[in-house]
C-alpha cells in the first residue's frame, strides 16, 4: 500500500497520508515519498494549490516511535529537518496548501499542519506536542513561536497536554472547525477559492511571508523587489486588469 496517495484534479493537487493502520505515523518511507510529492507539486505549473488530508481516524500521530528505536540517531535522520523531510518549506514549496485534519494531530503531524496556509479541522481533532513523553526533544522548537503564542507553545511542549480545539480556533491556529463528514469538502472549497485568485500573485505572497519572516528590513526589501517585480510586469497582470474592466474572469497563463 502506498504511504501517500497523490492525485491531480484540474489545478488542485490532493495529497493524502495513507497509513491509517498506524494513525498515519510518519516513517522513513512516508517521509521520502512525501518529499517527492512536494517537489512534483512545486514544479507542475498546472497545479496552483494542494489539499493535504489523511485516510483513517487520525491525520497524523507524529513520528513512528518504533523506527526511533533503531540504532544511533543523528540530526540528519530527522523526519522534519534532516536529509529527508515531510515539510513543504524544506522543499521550497511556495504554492498554497490547505490542510484537512481529524483525530490525532500530534508532533510532526501538527508541524506539518502548521506549515499549511489554511487549516480546516474536524470537530474530533486533537492538537498536541507529546514528544517529551518518549524523551524526544521537540526539533521544531526554534520555529514554533512563528505559529503558536510562546506561553501556549511552552505549555504544549513541556506538559504534552493536547490543545483544546476551541482554543486553537480562537487563536487562529485553525481557520474552520467542521463535522468530520464535511472536512474534505470544506478544504476543497478553500482550494477552489484560491484558484480564482491570480496564481503568480499567490505564489509570490507565499514566498514573501515564508522567507521574509526571517530577514531583516534590508533583506526583506530586496526580496520584495526580486519577487514582486516580475509579477507586476507579467501578462497575467495585464490580463487581470483587462478582465476587471470587461467584467469577466481572468484567463490565467502563468506568464
Amino acid at each position: 500500500m502506498d504511504s501517500i496517495i497523490y492525485q491531480k484534479q484540474g489545478h488542485i493537487a490532493y495529497i493524502t497520508l495513507n497509513q491509517p493502520q498506524k494513525l498515519n505515523a510518519i516513517d522513513r518511507e512516508m517521509t521520502q515519498e512525501l518529499g517527492r510529492v512536494w517537489v512534483d507539486f512545486r514544479d507542475d505549473d498546472a497545479l496552483w494549490v494542494a489539499v493535504l488530508a489523511a485516510n483513517g481516524r487520525s491525520f497524523c500521530a507524529g513520528a513512528d516511535v518504533k523506527q526511533m528505536e533503531r540504532g544511533q540517531w543523528r540530526f540528519r535522520d530527522s523526519l522534519m529537518l534532516g536529509d529527508d523531510s515531510v515539510l513543504p518549506s524544506t522543499h521550497e514549496v511556495y504554492k498554497p496548501i490547505v490542510a484537512a485534519v481529524q483525530g490525532h494531530v500530534y508532533g510532526a503531524g501538527l508541524v506539518l499542519c502548521l506549515e499549511c496556509d489554511i487549516r480546516v479541522a474536524a470537530e474530533n481533532a486533537k492538537l498536541g506536542l507529546p514528544e517529551g513523553k518518549v524523551n524526544v526533544p521537540f526539533l521544531f522548537a526554534p520555529f514554533i513561536f512563528d505559529h503558536i503564542p510562546r506561553a501556549l507553545a511552552c505549555e504544549m511542549i513541556l506538559t504534552g497536554k493536547p490543545l483544546d480545539l476551541q482554543r486553537a480556533f480562537d487563536l487562529a491556529l485553525v481557520n474552520q472547525v467542521v463535522p468530520e463528514a464535511d472536512l474534505l469538502g470544506a478544504a476543497q472549497k478553500y482550494a477552489e477559492l484560491i484558484c480564482e485568485m491570480g496564481p503568480l500573485s499567490n505564489f509570490a505572497a507565499k514566498e514573501l511571508y515564508t522567507r521574509g519572516r526571517r530577514m531583516d528590513f534590508t533583506g526583506a526589501m530586496a526580496l520584495l523587489e526580486h519577487v514582486t517585480t516580475p509579477v507586476w510586469n507579467s501578462q497575467d497582470s495585464k490580463e487581470a486588469k483587462q478582465a476587471f474592466i470587461e467584467k469577466r474572469r481572468p484567463n490565467w497563463k502563468l506568464k
